[in-house]
């Protein structure tokens, strides 16, 4: 009896503490599950797929998009691509086709018009940058009226959150033709935007993690650093610069999916931009007659779309289609490297900005192609006036005398020969002015400036004019 009862002591002794050990593991493990995760943690989560692009497309003002419509039809209709879209403004300079609303109430209904053209093709992710719709063809005027560095700003944002694999802009160059000086300011915000935005040093603000996931008032934003891989232009000049430079795309193409063409899509959503005349091209879709308009919007939406290469960053040449070599995850950001100009050891006379400007940019961001695909060219109205920027750089120690003279084509004003004095070391500015007949004179308009320091030459400038009798935004 008291041998079974031991045995019995011993089990209930061996069994409770058996409990308490599995109780203590239990209690342990639920400690370690119920301790309180970090919200911090939350800035690994990956970013928003909503807003992946694989095009981001950066343009000025609502239906500036149109002039590549057609290819974005063909890549969403039949490749599936996802497309976003920027606008630098709301276009709210120009005049209304419709009703009595004009300013920034216009402005108003053209963020709408082209939210509907973009959204006719699938396209829902659409922002507009802050910057004001300036008439000039001189991009430093849209720049310093746009706010330059705070629409950087929210593209590099843009571009971090969209993540595309490509870029479209228009071409930060300047050409006859349109030559919107808002145009060419969307695509020299874009191109800076591509080198910027996978650098973490750049607007860093924007890539470090946020503080307090799980409260109010944060304000880093927990973006990542990304790295497009293709930049490519686009432009509407009065001349073709594109030819072999680039990708085209034919809008004539019927689309397999749609069983229209492309050119057809794309004027199903210009319609939308009723303030600025696309009742005509409704009117033209309804008698089935589009292909009979002859005018600047007609062409824009029949032609070719006609890209001019950029830069890539992956492997890939000028002419390949624009997804050659693009790779699903994106690359590694890399600091663009370039040769330091050498300094000049002698006078020199050079054109003045926006030339000179684009010619100092190109160099920045890997573009010195773009130096050699438009010469220098200006558009001036018949009866107007040439007015060019010159500067007459001395690095020297000591003052110069230089004498200025303009040989000026038949029919315009002449230009009165004239002498400087320029300081030591000194960047001295000037212009030369020249009138405009009353009536258009046909072909290219030649201009050449020269310089003279006593008996030697110290640069000539030429440049060649086109008279147009339409509307000629200021330089």
């Amino acid at each position: 009896m008291r041998h079974i009862s031991f045995i019995k002591a011993t089990s209930v002794v061996f069994g409770a503490a058996m409990l308490l050990q599995m109780n203590l593991t239990c209690t342990s493990a639920q400690t370690a599950t119920d301790a309180p995760r970090d919200a911090y943690t939350a800035n690994d989560r990956m970013p928003d797929a909503r807003f992946k692009a694989d095009i981001l497309v950066v343009v000025a003002h609502p239906d500036d998009e149109t002039m590549v419509t057609s290819y974005l039809a063909r890549e969403i209709f039949e490749e599936h691509k996802r497309v976003a879209v920027v606008y630098g403004t709301r276009g709210d300079a120009g005049h209304n086709e419709v009703g009595p609303e004009n300013a920034l109430a216009m402005g108003q209904i053209r963020e709408i018009e082209a939210r509907q053209a973009v959204g006719s093709l699938g396209i829902s992710n659409v922002w507009f940058l802050s910057g004001r719709d300036t008439a000039s063809q001189n991009v430093l005027n849209s720049l310093e009226h746009w706010g330059h560095g705070a629409c950087l700003d929210e593209l590099v944002r843009i571009v971090r959150l969209t993540r595309p694999s490509v870029i479209l802009t228009l071409l930060p160059g300047f050409t006859t033709g349109e030559n919107h000086a808002d145009h060419q300011a969307a695509g020299v915000l874009a191109t800076e935007a591509f080198d910027l935005a996978g650098d973490p040093a750049a607007f860093p603000e924007q890539v470090s993690p946020v503080g307090n996931p799980d409260g109010n008032m944060n304000l880093t934003e927990g973006l990542r650093p990304w790295q497009p891989e293709k930049i490519y232009y686009f432009d509407n000049p009065s001349h073709d610069i594109s030819a072999g430079h680039g990708p085209q795309y034919s809008s004539s193409e019927v689309s397999p999916s749609q069983h229209i063409s492309y050119g057809m899509l794309a004027a199903r959503a210009f319609v939308n931009h009723r303030t600025q005349g696309a009742d005509k091209v409704q009117r033209a879709i309804d008698e089935h007659n589009l292909e009979k308009l002859q005018d600047e919007d007609m062409r824009l939406l029949t032609e070719p779309v006609k890209l001019i290469f950029g830069r890539s960053m992956v492997p890939s040449s000028r002419t390949d289609d624009v997804f050659a070599g693009v790779v699903p995850d994106g690359t590694a950001f890399a600091h663009l490297s370039h040769s330091d100009t050498a300094p000049l050891s002698e006078p020199a006379l050079m054109i003045g900005d926006p030339w000179s400007f684009y010619h100092d940019f190109w160099k920045e961001h890997g573009l010195e192609d773009l130096a050699n695909l438009v010469p220098t060219e200006l558009t001036v109205k018949v009866g107007g006036s040439l007015s060019l920027p010159l500067i007459i750089d001395n690095p020297l120690d000591i003052p110069i005398d230089v004498n200025i003279e303009g040989k000026a084509p038949d029919g315009w004003g002449v230009i009165p020969a004239s002498s400087v004095s320029v300081g030591p070391q000194t960047r001295y500015f000037l212009r030369v002015r020249s009138s405009a007949p009353a009536t258009r004179l046909a072909g290219w308009q030649n201009f050449t400036i020269s310089a003279q320091m006593g008996p030697k030459s110290i640069g000539t400038v030429g440049i060649r004019v086109e008279l147009s009798t339409g509307w000629v935004a200021p330089l």
